[in-house]
């Protein structure tokens, strides 16, 4: 960890990005304005080889709330978000992507809200989903914490505010055998830790577009939750409910199916419709 003699700041907004110069300004100046100023900015760039290392620089020589680094080549959002965890020094950690909007009291309440909750480890909130133009497709999404932690993932994970220390006592970081779903198997170990709470106001702007790893990488991300989903059983000894059971065996035969049918069948339980991502 690089040291830093300037005063820790409240909250270390963590953003890992690769090839994202379309979207990158307004992902950057959305945290950038918030309403809430004790923040540090750390923003990984892993090893692009579009403008997205310039847009970065430029902002970091403007604005000293940004801390900047680059990955000398593309290793992949677990290394990333590890690296962006490590170098952080807030009291909280805000996750943020490289295509969404944060919106602009996002830190405020969050913080505010978990500042009274001491008991409480991560934070969630509500996303409403945006296309590729910034125009919104229509579908405000919340956290499932009412569900079994077996049954889906709980939290979403760009809306989420983490108390750091409890990822340091815990020695918790992402870990890369569930990349993809790298943000479900740390809730499911946080889960025998500490306690979740979510917002229902919405926090952020979530985009779906052709390049988003939900859509480009489905069957992978589904791969993924299976692979957690076991290893919660039989690794972290997590005891499922009948209706986990048959979730786990519906998406087990989910990936017998193509990738195009996946994503449709995706795309209509998440949206109602197929949204145009371009």
């Amino acid at each position: 960890m690089t040291p830093d003699p300037s005063p820790v700041p409240m909250v270390s907004v963590v953003m890992p990005v690769y090839n994202c110069a379309r979207f990158l300004a307004a992902a950057i100046e959305s945290i950038l304005t918030q309403t809430f100023a004790d923040f540090e900015f750390l923003i990984v760039d892993d090893g692009s080889d579009d403008a997205t290392p310039n847009i970065v620089a430029d902002y970091a020589r403007r604005d000293p709330r940004i801390r900047a680094f680059r990955n000398s080549h593309n290793e992949g959002i677990v290394v990333a978000l590890n690296r962006g965890l490590d170098e952080s020094r807030g009291h909280y950690i805000a996750r943020m992507d490289g295509d969404d909007i944060s919106l602009p009291d996002r830190l405020e309440k969050q913080v505010a809200w978990i500042d009274k909750k001491p008991d409480i480890d991560v934070l969630g909130a509500a996303l409403t989903y945006i296309d590729a133009h910034s125009r919104e497709i229509g579908l405000v999404r919340h956290c499932t914490l009412e569900k079994s932690i077996l049954s889906q993932c709980p939290l979403l994970h760009p809306t989420v505010l983490i108390r750091r220390e409890s990822l340091e006592r815990h020695k918790l970081r992402y870990r890369q055998r569930y990349n993809c779903a790298e943000d479900y198997y740390l809730w499911l170990e946080m889960s025998r830790h500490g306690r979740f709470a979510a917002l229902e106001e919405i926090v952020l702007r979530y985009r779906m577009s052709e390049g988003a790893t939900r859509v480009r990488r489905l069957k992978k991300v589904l791969r993924a939750t299976l692979r957690a989903k076991k290893d919660a059983v039989f690794r972290l000894g997590i005891r499922p409910r009948p209706g986990d059971i048959l979730r786990y065996l519906q998406e087990c035969i989910l990936l017998l199916l193509p990738s195009r049918l996946i994503l449709q069948l995706y795309m209509r339980r998440t949206f109602g419709q197929s949204p145009s991502l371009d």
